[in-house]
């Protein structure tokens, strides 16, 4: 059994990735809406709430985005393997959905 400071440095650990994952998600969003879906940006305001998908990133063609993804996907791969080896009770906010 792992002590509670080893759990609640895991738990730190995976907020860590999670924000990560966020802020690589959100420039996957900007690299496509500057590129692949340039077209599709112009339609909707700054500021405008998109409900986005990490699948309407994938197979673009463009090797920035394919690279973005994979580093978004292996993120939130480590991110929940360390939740569930540890069996952490954690709760994240704006958990993005791969």
């Amino acid at each position: 059994m792992q002590d509670e400071d080893y759990q609640d440095t895991l738990k730190d650990a995976v907020r860590i990735l999670h924000d990560a994952e966020i802020e690589i998600f959100t420039a996957m969003v900007n690299v496509g809406f500057k590129g692949a879906y340039d077209e599709i940006s112009k339609l909707h305001e700054v500021g405008e709430v998109l409900n986005l998908e990490i699948a309407m990133f994938e197979n673009t063609g463009d090797a920035n985005l394919d690279t973005l993804v994979k580093i978004v996907k292996e993120i939130s791969r480590t991110k929940h393997q360390l939740i569930n080896i540890n069996g952490l009770d954690i709760e994240l906010e704006d958990d993005i959905e791969l």
